[in-house]
């Protein structure tokens, strides 16, 4: 029988196998399509650890290197890559899952929102169009120098054209007779209080921007209507010059000729708008037969018009640059308003401001508050008539607003200055300037409009922000202007006086220099006094709040990024920004998003701005930083360290240059003696800078004698606290407050002062304190943030905010320099030195621009991620629930402040009633340590529970160095295979300080960490290594149960050997096993390295054991002869107690409860000494760590040989050579071949007990598998948990402690690793498997 024949008889079953083999093949194909990121691999580790799911990831990632990439030139190539040799690895059917996106109408391949010079025009689209969401997450993770050379060996060597240096040969070419040289405008623009009249819109003094249409519209959306009649071609000159500049370029510009008799004029004037008119379809120019006045003149044009808005613009005046898309955008989403208009300046004949107009109301009927230049709808000006052509003496517009109202219109004033009126010589308006006639035509109007005056205009107002409100996706209109210049927009909250706000325009300031265009959008309702300033850049500012609805910003927003089409989105200290940044990704694709972040603020929101930016990482291409610790921080709480960079905030040192004779000027000013100390103050006030600790530092130093002079300078919600407090206080003739004033005034009183003073509770590294020290002053400021890395002893001072003693501290530091002028003097020339060596605001521009590149090169993966239906919808969602956000919050705090203020007033005064505790004389140098010691009376020692009470309250000469303060960080509960178990029925409640395992477990210890300098100190034998002197012995407590660190000394100390040095570090407390030297002892290293590389005569005290030994000497590379062993206990021989002229104690750790900043920075010293960098470490081992070689015989595994069998068989399952299996014997050491293991290891599985401190220098996240006994010992969970590692616990009941062996359930640890591999898979055991195995 023939196959055909065996098929025919057959047909029915072939069908059926080749529908069901269709079936697979279409499923297969279309499996990968995924939104949420793999994670079965990856156990929700951060990117920079995660394994690849469909790429060849052994990619050495360099997140050191960040060249400014040029097209141009030939640069040094990135290392050779491991890719080398490699194909990227697709599946044989390619997933065509961006089938909603369309590349090319981004131009995602030209340049990341520019035109790339050399983009590759054979890629059609690159391999971007290949990649599905998991790869395109995977590849965007990665260095851009990676991102490069990945690219380059898939056939793209295109780079983002921001990426080359600009040439302004190109951008004269693009922008023809547009083409402007970059200027910024000596003097604050539209400033109010000191208006400068000259500056007009046209002025050459100007900020520039190059607003023109990429292509001219056929239906306008405005008509500029303009009344011409014997007009100077000068004054006309400057009037076209603000239409054409206008940044709404979709109008069209009617110009109406009233029969001008001078004809001369009317070709000067129009002449070359008539020429123009014939490339330029915008330009309309109509010439009436008969001078018909100026309302007829303005109907004429009101019937040509096209525009669905019109307004008014009169051939001597002049509009700002974003006048008609501010008040153009209100109306679009304002329905209820039929007009808008601006603040006015007048100029010519009579220069002032005028504030007033539609929110005048009622006042409007007795005399005109609005200008002429108001934006109408121009159906309801059709509908009520324009113009009234009769009123041609004058007040034919204030005829039009009453006849608006009369008919139920209205408008909106923005809060803005936009109109420029030129003012008229007296007598040119005869119904103005005569009473008679003006009051005979208030008459008429009241005569003619009953309804307006009956019941007076219509009262609208701008509607408050419902509770979940929805936000629109639809932009209303199109204004796209051509681009020839690289463009970014700074999103920002306001612009205010403040160190952030001084730097994003030093910033903004020298990207305009350099040839970028600069564009501002601010997102909270403030004051914005700071906008003259920034006007001085860039005419392109919008201050939302002021004309779009809160709910409309986004919406704004991603009209904005696609009429100006920026290279780079630049997000700062906005909470609305990083709200928005899900809905501009899916509706404003193109430009690079980054954040630049000052400073972390650990009470506020878990981080701050901090938090906001590691928290938006996948929504961002760069996350910038003010300070390595900052990034550090960041990184450490999850952020791709591959997607960071330090760009430090630098000075403009030619502009910030000492100025001693500003000494006398403001000395004479403000009444100041000469010869005494001036302090100032630079800040916002609000709680962040604590001007109450500046306020009560001056009280202080007041009462204790010291002569000086103080000056604030800034606004904010504590202005009125301060002043009050200064009043109170005595000190109104020694301290004045300013308040806000110019920047530029700012700068005289710096210079003039002596300190500058900044007591802040957060800070990155303070902008203001950069400006005073490169005027030569020296500052004394908050150790927060990167501080430290412009602040160094050498040229100021710092103290640690919120500690016991900070007041203290600053009180001192004042103090001593009040009474030596001379000290402040030689630190404020240190201080110029340092800003002159490394802190150049150039180096920060160049740096600044070198990240825009690396994130433009990364914007190419990161765009199509989000351009999709599926995310559209989403984001929208995430831009309701933030806007809802920010409304519950504006509602929410004042009700918040007025209870602060209540629970402040009633809260009663602090009762203290305490005996006063003097020392005994100290018997030192008349007396030897051994006659000392000999002499004590070990039991009589006084007991001290708290240092820092003891340095207060009796011993204030006691040097404590203050280190960070350890907040109190949130643990999770060990996780369990089994999700029946109850964890307070296995875990215990109260077991370990825990109350309630509810997996929300705050570490229970936060507490000032410091270093105490103890003069002439005992360390006695013992159980403890307890610090004592002649009168005093050093218990100390820590919270909240008050247990001892240490024990008393014996009495046997008196009679043993001394053992004397001058200084010494005890880390030393109770316990001396290997776990309790590495958890409670150890970590303590990391608050003395400082002093310890500084002082090479400091040693450092140690338990005598071969273990402390290895790691001190062999892994921590410290010399043997700065390390000093001590033998705990009593009865040994020799007995020896240790002396040492000067004792430096760090905090105690609660025994099995190392704080996370302390064991973290423990852990980042072990990688530095051993030379490790985990950035670009393939952590791909898998750990178990055995009891073979502990010192305990107890809890040994009695099946070790099947547990590891079944292990190796569940990492077989995963993929063949995707991990590395090694077994660890649990020596108890740590060498330096453990940590270059242990910083590879992705996952640590063992028995409870010492074999798990590898842990201490695994990395963060690493997962930790715990085999427990019943009543379990939890001081491994609290370490990996401070560690910041993932613990999962594998219960064992029926075992202990002391058990001598334990044997582990194979399938409880089956079940377990499979959870951790596969985390869809549910348990399939209830509790009672436990027992199983």
């Amino acid at each position: 029988m023939t196959i055909i024949s065996i098929i025919k008889k057959n047909i029915i079953c072939v069908i059926i196998i080749l529908a069901i083999g269709f079936h697979i093949t279409l499923i297969y194909k279309y499996s990968t399509f995924n939104f949420i990121n793999s994670n079965n691999n990856r156990n929700n580790l951060p990117p920079q650890h995660q394994q690849p799911s469909n790429i060849q990831h052994n990619i050495q990632h360099d997140i050191h290197q960040k060249p400014h990439y040029s097209n141009k030139q030939s640069q040094k190539q990135p290392d050779e890559s491991p890719l080398d040799g490699q194909k990227f690895i697709y599946s044989k059917q390619k997933e065509k899952i961006l089938k909603y996106i369309d590349y090319k109408q981004f131009g995602l391949f030209n340049g990341g929102g520019g035109n790339s010079k050399s983009s590759n025009p054979n890629d059609n689209g690159g391999i971007y169009k290949d990649l599905n969401l998991n790869e395109l997450d995977e590849i965007s993770s990665w260095s851009p120098n990676t991102i490069v050379d990945f690219n380059k060996r898939h056939g793209d060597d295109s780079l983002p054209s921001i990426c080359s240096e600009i040439d302004f040969n190109d951008i004269k070419t693009c922008e023809g007779s547009n083409y402007y040289q970059a200027t910024v405008t000596p003097t604050p623009v539209l400033d109010e209080n000191s208006m400068n009249y000259t500056l007009k819109p046209n002025s050459k003094y100007r900020a520039k921007f190059n607003y023109y249409p990429r292509e001219f519209s056929k239906q306008p959306l405005i008509t500029i209507l303009t009344a011409f009649y014997n007009i100077e071609p000068d004054i006309f000159e400057e009037s076209a010059a603000t239409v054409f500049g206008q940044s709404l370029q979709n109008f069209e510009w009617v110009i109406v000729n009233d029969c001008s008799p001078n004809q001369t004029l009317v070709e000067l004037s129009l002449g070359k708008y008539r020429e123009l008119a014939k490339s330029d379809p915008r330009i309309v120019i109509i010439d009436l037969k008969k001078n018909v006045r100026l309302p007829g003149a303005r109907n004429a044009g009101i019937k040509v018009a096209r525009g669905k808005y019109i307004v008014s613009l009169d051939p001597d005046d002049m509009f700002e640059n974003t006048y008609l898309e501010k008040a153009v955008w209100f109306l679009e989403t304002h329905k209820e308003y039929t007009l808008c208009n601006a603040w006015t300046v007048g100029f010519a004949n009579k220069s002032y401001v005028w504030k007033n107009g539609y929110h005048n109301g009622d006042r409007n009927l007795k005399e005109n508050q609005i200008t002429v230049a108001s934006v109408m709808r121009t159906q309801a000006l059709r509908d009520v008539g324009g113009f009234d052509s009769k009123l041609i003496h004058g007040m034919e517009d204030w005829d039009l607003w009453i006849r608006m109202a009369d008919n139920g219109h209205w408008g909106h004033t923005l809060e803005e200055y936009h109109f420029w009126y030129r003012v008229s010589p007296p007598g040119k308006w005869d119904a103005i300037d005569n009473l008679a006639k003006f009051n005979a035509f208030v008459e008429n109007q009241q005569m003619k409009y009953k309804n307006a005056y009956g019941k007076g205009v219509p009262k609208l107002s701008r509607p408050p922000q419902e509770k979940m409100e929805a936000v629109e996706d639809l932009i209303p209109f199109e204004n796209n202007l051509k681009k020839c210049r690289p463009r970014v927009l700074l999103l920002i909250p306001y612009m205010e006086v403040g160190g952030a706000d001084q730097f994003n325009y030093n910033f903004a300031q020298g990207m305009v220099l350099d040839g970028w265009e600069v564009s501002i959008a601010t997102t909270k309702t403030a004051e914005n006094k700071w906008f003259p300033q920034f006007a001085r850049v860039t005419p392109d500012i919008f201050i939302m709040p002021r004309f779009s609805k809160n709910t409309d910003q986004c919406r704004f927003l991603a009209y904005y990024i696609k009429s100006r089409q920026f290279d780079v989105v630049y997000v700062s200290n906005s909470e609305q920004a990083y709200h928005y940044l899900s809905y501009l990704r899916a509706n404003a694709p193109g430009p690079a998003y980054i954040d630049y972040t000052h400073s972390e603020t650990p009470k506020w929101k878990d981080g701050g701005y901090a938090r906001y930016s590691f928290g938006s990482e996948k929504l961002l291409d760069r996350s910038i930083f003010a300070s390595e610790h900052l990034r550090q921080y960041c990184i450490r709480r999850g952020h791709n360290a591959n997607k960071t960079a330090t760009v430090l905030i630098g000075i403009d040192s030619d502009k910030y240059v000492p100025k001693p004779e500003n000494r006398a000027i403001i000395r004479k000013e403000l009444g100041f003696p000469d010869n005494v100390l001036v302090i100032v103050f630079v800040a916002r006030l609000e709680s962040e800078k604590q001007p109450e600790v500046f306020a009560e530092v001056l009280r202080r130093v007041d009462e204790l004698g010291y002569d000086f002079r103080a000056i604030s300078i800034g606004g904010g919600l504590l202005f009125n606290d301060l002043n009050e407090t200064i009043s109170k206080n005595g000190l109104s003739e020694k301290v004045r407050l300013l308040g806000n004033i110019p920047n530029s005034q700012v700068s005289k009183y710096v210079s003039g002062s002596d300190v500058f003073f900044l007591p802040s509770k957060v800070e990155g590294i303070s902008l203001a304190i950069y400006e005073a020290m490169s005027q030569q002053v020296c500052a004394v400021s908050a150790k927060v943030g990167g501080q430290a890395e412009l602040v160094t002893p050498d040229v100021g001072f710092l103290v640690v905010p919120g500690t016991p003693t900070e007041v203290d501290e600053y009180t001192e530091i004042i103090a001593d320099l009040a009474s030596n002028l001379t000290l402040a003097k030689e630190l404020g020339k240190k201080s110029l030195e340092k800003i002159l060596n490394g802190f150049s605001v150039k180096d920060t521009l160049h740096k600044m621009k070198e990240e825009f590149c690396n994130s433009a090169i990364v914007t190419r993966y990161t765009t199509p991620m989000f351009t999709n239906k599926v995310f559209s919808k989403l984001s929208n969602e995430q831009a309701v629930l933030g806007h809802e956000y920010e409304r519950a919050i504006d509602e929410l705090l004042p009700i918040w402040n007025q209870l602060s203020a209540l629970t402040k007033q009633l809260a009663p005064p602090p009762t203290i009633t305490e005996n006063e505790i003097k020392r005994k004389p100290s018997p030192y140098p008349l007396h030897k340590p051994e006659e000392v010691l000999d002499s004590i009376n070990i039991t009589g020692l006084r007991v001290v529970e708290n240092i820092m009470i003891e340095k207060k309250k009796v011993d204030r000469k006691m040097k404590i160095i203050l280190k960070d303060y350890q907040e109190q960080f949130i643990r999770r509960n060990p996780k369990f295979a089994d999700k029946q178990l109850v964890p307070n029925e296995f875990l215990h409640q109260y077991n370990h300080g825990v109350d309630n395992w509810d997996d929300e477990l705050p570490y229970p210890y936060q507490q000032q960490e410091y270093v105490a300098y103890i003069p002439n100190a005992f360390i006695g034998t013992g159980d403890s290594a307890t610090i004592f002197d002649w009168d005093r012995v050093f218990l100390l407590n820590y919270s909240p149960t008050q247990q001892e660190t240490f024990t008393m000394p014996l009495e046997e100390s008196r009679i043993c050997h001394v053992e004397k040095t001058k200084k010494l570090v005890s880390l030393l407390q109770k316990q001396f096993s290997f776990e309790n030297f590495i958890i409670d002892q150890l970590p303590k290293l990391t608050l003395v390295l400082d002093e310890i590389e500084l002082d090479p005569e400091i040693k450092i005290l140690v338990p005598f054991s071969d273990f402390a030994k290895t790691i001190m000497v062999d892994t921590l590379k410290f010399s043997p002869d700065r390390i000093v062993y001590f033998k705990p206990g009593a009865g040994w021989d020799p007995c020896v107690v240790f002396f040492a002229n000067t004792l430096l104690l760090p905090t105690p750790i609660p025994p099995g409860q190392p704080p996370r900043e302390m064991i973290s920075k423990l852990r980042d010293y072990f990688y530095q000494k051993n030379d490790i960098d985990v950035s670009g470490i393939n952590r791909n081992v898998i750990m178990y760590a055995s009891r073979k070689s502990t010192l305990s015989p107890l809890r040994k595994v009695s099946n070790e040989q099947k547990v590891i069998e079944t292990i190796k068989n569940i990492l077989q399952s995963q993929g063949e050579g995707k991990y590395e299996f090694i077994e660890w014997d649990g020596l108890e050491t740590i060498t330096p071949e453990l940590v270059q293991l242990s910083s590879r290891v992705k996952m640590l599985i063992g028995m409870t007990g010492a074999n798990l401190l590898p842990m201490i220098v695994c990395q963060p996240n690493t997962i930790v598998v715990e085999f427990m006994h019943e009543n379990p010992w939890l001081s491994f969970w609290s370490t990996s948990e401070s560690l910041q590692h993932e613990n999962w616990m594998i219960p064992i009941k029926a075992t202990s402690h002391d058990s001598l062996e334990i044997q582990v359930p194979l399938d409880q640890l089956t079940n377990t690793l499979n959870q951790i591999f596969n985390p869809e898979q549910q348990s399939s055991l209830s509790s009672n498997s436990i027992d199983n195995n």
